[in-house]
């Protein structure tokens, strides 16, 4: 399947709110996300514009040549590096190679900078994906906010480079 990245804008909210909601209601992806659904489900329209623009998180979208949302991926700059945050593909999207390209453009957005990103213990799939582009366990771990009995922790690509 082919596949367009980009960043997403004010227009796209809408899209933005619907990917993000089916993300957090999803049972798979749940252990990837802190916001609660009922949360998101509140946010106003100015709060979604406000997400879409990306004035503190970019998102990152992966569109089918018939304009459907396939997945996302979030990245922010905090203290010199790029801390990934919000990746998500639908399930239908999943093993097509859309995942790669969404990392790749965080990457490319890091523009050489450290790329940071926390996993859920309970998320083998997405650890041994995040392995395959590069990322090493930098040995941080964190209790889930969610879910205090599960631990979260990090991983680093020190060097970015193409997966």
């Amino acid at each position: 399947m082919a596949y367009r990245v980009r960043r997403t804008s004010r227009d796209d909210w809408r899209q933005l709110r619907e990917l993000r909601l089916t993300a957090l209601s999803d049972p798979v992806a749940s252990v990837a996300f802190y916001e609660p659904y009922e949360e998101a489900l509140e946010l106003t329209q100015g709060e979604w514009e406000r997400r879409a623009v990306g004035r503190s998180t970019v998102t990152f979208i992966g569109e089918t040549e018939a304009g459907e949302w396939g997945g996302m991926v979030g990245v922010f700059s905090r203290g010199g590096v790029a801390q990934v945050v919000g990746v998500y593909m639908r399930p239908e999207h999943r093993g097509t190679g859309l995942a790669s390209l969404l990392m790749q453009a965080a990457i490319d957005w890091a523009d050489g900078r450290e790329v940071r990103l926390r996993v859920h213990e309970n998320n083998p799939r997405a650890v041994k994906f995040y392995r395959s582009l590069g990322f090493e366990p930098t040995g941080d771990r964190a209790v889930d906010p969610a879910d205090p009995v599960y631990e979260t922790y990090e991983l680093v690509l020190r060097s970015p480079r193409s997966p």
